[in-house]
């Protein structure tokens, strides 16, 4: 379990370093990638396939360490897990699998894209919630949260890109359309 931990933790901080390189250093961006066949696609990819199993499992491992009610916990947990995997679901199929992964691609502004720029974090936001409620790991939370933190910077990652790709109408969209429902245009 040790090994897990340490693990997952150095994934979800690498993946929060390479965001906050380029948040800040635009010209050795990291995120969103040159293109799906750079290492920089792949060690997103990897990194957050990793960390996000590595939470998974740590929760698993660790099931119900702070002894919350299964009343509680399996409807609130499953139906934010649920949840959270359909408003990602569809954000991801409304803006195409290419463009999800990092690719340019189409500006989508309809369908889930009317209400938040940013429909797939915030649905990953949920379920990384939903297992934190579901797992009631005393070790999970941390590692969740973490893992939100990520979520919620990159779009900090993406606007300045999108803003070159789609100028003008990306930023009346910004001024029209928050970046996370309701919240923080």
């Amino acid at each position: 379990m040790l090994l897990l931990l340490i693990l997952t933790g150095l994934l979800l901080l690498a993946l929060i370093g390479a965001l906050v390189v380029s948040m800040f250093m635009p010209r050795h961006r990291i995120w969103p990638p040159p293109s799906q066949y750079s290492w920089q696609f792949i060690f997103i990819w990897v990194f957050e396939f990793a960390a996000v199993a590595g939470i998974i499992l740590i929760g698993i491992l660790d099931w119900n360490s702070l002894g919350w009610p299964a009343w509680l916990r399996w409807p609130v947990g499953l139906g934010l897990i649920i949840g959270g995997n359909i408003l990602a679901w569809v954000g991801a199929t409304q803006l195409g699998v290419k463009t999800t992964s990092g690719a340019a691609g189409p500006f989508v502004t309809t369908g889930v894209y009317r209400y938040s720029r940013n429909p797939q974090y915030v649905g990953n936001m949920l379920l990384l919630i939903g297992w934190i409620v579901l797992s009631a790991s005393a070790w999970v939370a941390p590692y969740a949260v973490l893992a939100i933190g990520a979520l919620a910077i990159t779009p900090l990652t993406e606007e300045p890109w999108l803003q070159e790709k789609h100028g003008d109408a990306y930023r009346s969209y910004c001024r029209s359309t928050p970046r996370y429902f309701g919240l923080m245009h």
